[in-house]
């Protein structure tokens, strides 16, 4: 979790029965792992332009 609020900064993670959450402003995007929720993010990411 550490690595993922370096790698997206402004974001914070949760986990919970169904898996983990990140949380920007007012986006949050839940997956079943870690890992597909920082894939989707990156997907995000370059999406935005950012």
């Amino acid at each position: 979790m550490e690595e993922a609020t370096r790698e997206f900064p402004g974001w914070s993670f949760e986990r919970d029965r169904s898996g983990w959450t990140a949380v920007h402003d007012k986006t949050r995007l839940t997956r079943p792992s870690l890992a597909a929720l920082r894939a989707i993010l990156r997907v995000h990411r370059v999406s935005r332009g950012s």
